[in-house]
């Protein structure tokens, strides 16, 4: 039997010789009742993983108000594409810097007390916003501001957001539980944005602001019910079943003292650069999708402007177009729910490519109506490449180094942001469309290159 702590949670200690999650990670056929009845919903039988889900659900509303509001009060205030690309530039070089710390802290301190210091500070400074723009006195460098903070939030915080999740619902169902966590963000995708938009024209900005902090606060409240996971017979039949199987990258024996206990932050560090470095398929996974989402994200901050200039709308529009973009997503996210764990990586990188193609006809687009169905491809592809693409690292990390693999996963996100920085600056010399177009292409590229020649991701189950 594995070592257990007073609670009964395994300890890293008794984790560390077992292999990764890379079989499939629910027992075979459904279990009885309620929602479970349905795989699609396994993961919320569990009480902890409800109430994250309750907790993610206002964070992710409070999110994409942002993601509307945001970017409209950049342009309004400025008028220049490159504004919305430095706002996001500046939101990632805390990222970049802060990133491997974020992955020590969720290897090292209680993710749940990390989480919800992280939501206190951003409630904090979106309500520092709210109360700028109430009194008139709000400028670009503020947003420039909250955009920096953010940034550093999101690097010490999002490890610790992806690592708890195995922590809460254990091996059996973690792949349906990011699915599903996915499929909440794609939920509130469906129609916060369009409320978003509707509430600038009706509250103002600084009402929306009011109500982001709120959503966070309430965030930050809900988690509190959260506890680890205590394993189950149906995780150690897991666990033996990923045994058999076996893993691909370093031999398991190299990582036990390690992940017994994790020594000074730079040697932490140090550690977890070399597990990427020698795992092939982590490190694989992680310069695939590197590129997918480099080439994929850009055209999310460029939105705003692109509503205005190109399909001649406003707020209202913009907010509308994510949430026809959060139904293709949430569809795609229930489908992988569902699906059985085989043939993820062409999964994957098939999403890349459809969301490629898709953006490709994104940009060519001059009709708004026209741009909506076309949102639902993008969203199906988003789905697909960023919930298969979460799914893939975390299954195949070891539970040791998760912290520390996801900070490098989420530092991806904030590199990408000089991509965005200058697409923006593309933008402004050759037309927005164009800037997107191309972006676009590359991914259609890039994924066919994967699906070529990379079998490293193209044929994993």
């Amino acid at each position: 039997m594995p070592d257990q702590d007073a609670g009964g949670v395994v300890t890293a200690a008794s984790e560390a010789a077992r292999p990764v999650m890379m079989a499939d990670d629910a027992p075979s056929g459904p279990r009885e009742g309620g929602l479970g009845s349905l795989r699609t919903f396994d993961a919320l039988q569990d009480h902890s993983f409800r109430w994250f889900s309750v907790s993610m659900l206002s964070q992710f509303s409070s999110m994409h108000m942002q993601m509307v509001v945001n970017p409209w009060l950049v342009y309004e205030l400025t008028g220049s594409y490159a504004a919305l690309g430095t706002v996001a530039l500046v939101s990632s070089v805390p990222g970049i810097v802060l990133g491997f710390v974020g992955g020590v802290v969720a290897d090292r301190a209680p993710k749940k007390a990390v989480v919800q210091t992280g939501q206190a500070i951003s409630a904090l400074g979106t309500f520092v916003i709210a109360l700028l723009i109430s009194f008139g006195m709000l400028a670009y460098w503020h947003l420039l501001a909250l955009a920096a903070l953010q940034g550093a939030v999101f690097a010490i915080v999002g490890p610790a957001r992806q690592a708890f999740i195995p922590e809460i619902v254990g091996p059996a169902r973690l792949t349906n539980a990011i699915a599903l966590n996915m499929a909440g963000l794609n939920v509130t995708r469906m129609g916060v944005p369009a409320l978003g938009g509707i509430l600038i024209a009706l509250i103002g900005a600084d009402g929306v602001f009011y109500v982001m902090a709120a959503l966070i606060f309430i965030a930050m409240i809900t988690l509190m019910p959260v506890q680890k996971h205590v394993m189950s017979d149906d995780d150690h039949a897991v666990l033996r079943e990923q045994e058999e199987t076996g893993f691909g990258g370093m031999a398991w024996a190299e990582h036990r003292t390690n992940a017994k206990t994790l020594g000074g932050g730079f040697r932490d560090i140090a550690d977890g650069i070399r597990y990427i470095r020698q795992d092939s398929v982590v490190f694989m996974l992680l310069t695939v999708n590197f590129f997918i989402v480099l080439m994929s994200m850009p055209y999310m901050q460029m939105m705003a402007g692109f509503v205005k200039q190109v399909l001649d709308s406003g707020p209202e529009g913009l907010g509308i177009l994510w949430s026809v973009t959060g139904v293709g997503s949430l569809v795609g996210s229930l489908v992988i729910a569902s699906m059985p764990n085989r043939a993820r990586g062409k999964m994957f990188l098939w999403s890349a490519l459809v969301l490629g193609v898709a953006l490709m006809a994104f940009a060519a687009s001059t009709s708004f109506w026209l741009t909506t169905v076309i949102m639902l491809a993008v969203g199906l592809g988003s789905a697909g490449r960023m919930s298969l693409g979460n799914i893939l690292i975390m299954s195949y990390t070891h539970p040791a180094y998760q912290g520390r693999v996801m900070s490098v996963f989420m530092m991806e996100f904030s590199l990408v942001s000089f991509g965005t920085f200058l697409v923006g600056m593309m933008a402004s010399v050759v037309g927005i469309q164009w800037a997107i177009g191309v972006t676009a292409f590359s991914l259609v590229v890039v994924a066919a290159i994967g699906l070529l020649w990379v079998p490293k991701v193209r044929d994993l189950p």
